[in-house]
């Protein structure tokens, strides 16, 4: 097992592995919060939402589904008490000023449709903070004791 003596040590090897942890956990805060029969969104409302995301690409080189973002914030100590947190530093939304094609969308269903996005995004942190976790209690990390 690595040994980190130093918050910084830790939080580069953190950092190392954030790619494959957002990359698991979009996938599962997907299947969890629009695949499961308790799905934020209908089956029309997603397909909505996956249009504009594919028209929003083409026009825009970027979608709905690819704006979120994620970073690695310091705690400031090496306590066993405070891991590094995962937050959201941009959430996916839809454009306030329409989207490219013919439809508009109303208010309540553009409110909804954010209203879910930021919901994953949301579970994206819980679950990648969970994966950050599971890595900081497994390593022997010699600064946690030392402080």
């Amino acid at each position: 097992m690595p040994t980190y003596e130093t918050e910084r040590d830790l939080l580069n090897a953190v950092r190392e592995r954030l790619d494959g942890w957002l990359y698991r956990a979009r996938a599962d805060a997907f299947a969890e919060l629009f695949e499961d029969e308790d799905a934020l969104l209908s089956a029309d409302e997603l397909r909505v939402l996956d249009r504009i995301d594919s028209e929003l690409s083409r026009e825009r080189g970027r979608g709905v589904w690819d704006t979120d973002e994620y970073g690695i914030v310091s705690t400031g100590t090496m306590s066993g008490e405070t891991p590094p947190r995962v937050v959201c530093t941009t959430h996916p939304r839809l454009p306030e000023q329409g989207h490219p094609g013919d439809e508009r969308l109303d208010e309540e269903t553009r409110r909804k449709l954010n209203d879910a996005l930021w919901q994953y995004s949301q579970r994206v942190v819980e679950r990648t903070q969970q994966e950050l976790e599971e890595f900081v209690w497994s390593v022997d990390v010699e600064a946690w004791e030392t402080q």
